[in-house]
């Protein structure tokens, strides 16, 4: 099942907010679950009872065996500020800034690196974003990040009212802009590995003209680095324009029309 990411005003640039999420995270550890016995209904990363701290919160049904990792299901991680503990209710967060719906899936291998990585950045100064992409463990083991299993599962992302972006990993991403000027973020490279596909991913709510949405593209490749390149690899299908980017992935662009677009709804980052 797809991962569901839902932003609100304060991650409305999913990479930003992680980055800063990261940088002030100052905590590096294994986290706690809410009870003393297997199964858990959550897990909690970062400093409790804190004000301001940022802090994660997995939720689900779950056990983790040493080495295998998790297993059971998992439901949903939130990302925010103000990290609590109790007793009665387990954890919370005062400012929940992200949320991600796991769709209470088995964890993967992937699933059980990330979780490890979000907490275990010892460089995290130099590089906040190895808290997703992935670290090494004390051990020499180079862990998965969450960026890996968003690529492994796919995702679908909701913006907000506002100037959202938006990021395609390597799976199938669904990508669904609101009002707003908003940029979906094609990166090849974003997970810290230069992928060999984008997949083929979908962008709803896109408007297409001067001043309108942006597709910004970090393919690293020279055939799709230029608004002339990139209009003569789309065509109309139906209602909508589908960018053919051969063995890189594609792009839907639903309800668009080809001709309605410009050059300023693209951006080229080498």
């Amino acid at each position: 099942m797809v991962a569901t990411i839902n932003l609100t005003a304060a991650s409305a640039n999913l990479l930003n907010y992680l980055k800063g999420w990261a940088t002030n995270l100052n905590y590096e550890g294994n986290g706690q679950f809410d009870s003393t016995l297997p199964p858990y209904d959550e897990w909690a990363g970062g400093q409790v009872d804190i004000a301001g701290s940022r802090g994660v919160i997995l939720e689900g049904n779950f056990s983790y065996i040493i080495p295998a990792g998790f297993t059971g299901t998992v439901d949903s991680l939130e990302f925010g500020r103000g990290l609590t503990s109790s007793s009665s209710s387990g954890f919370d967060l005062a400012n929940t800034d992200l949320s991600i719906d796991l769709g209470g899936v088995s964890p993967s291998k992937t699933f059980t690196g990330a979780i490890y990585s979000l907490t275990h950045n010892s460089n995290v100064d130099s590089d906040p974003l190895a808290n997703f992409t992935g670290v090494t463990s004390k051990s020499g083991k180079q862990q998965d990040g969450l960026f890996d299993y968003l690529g492994e599962v796919g995702t679908v992302q909701n913006g907000t009212s506002g100037n959202d972006w938006l990021y395609s990993f390597d799976g199938n991403d669904t990508l669904n802009g609101g009002a707003g000027r908003d940029r979906f973020v094609f990166d090849r490279d974003i997970d810290g590995a230069l992928s060999s596909t984008i997949g083929n991913d979908a962008v709803n709510g896109f408007t297409a003209g001067a001043k309108g949405d942006i597709v910004r593209l970090a393919l690293q490749s020279t055939a799709f680095d230029s608004f002339a390149e990139v209009y003569a690899a789309s065509s109309q299908v139906g209602a909508n324009t589908v960018i053919n980017l051969g063995a890189l992935g594609d792009i839907t662009l639903n309800g668009v029309t080809k001709t309605a677009l410009v050059a300023g709804n693209f951006e080229f980052v080498a």
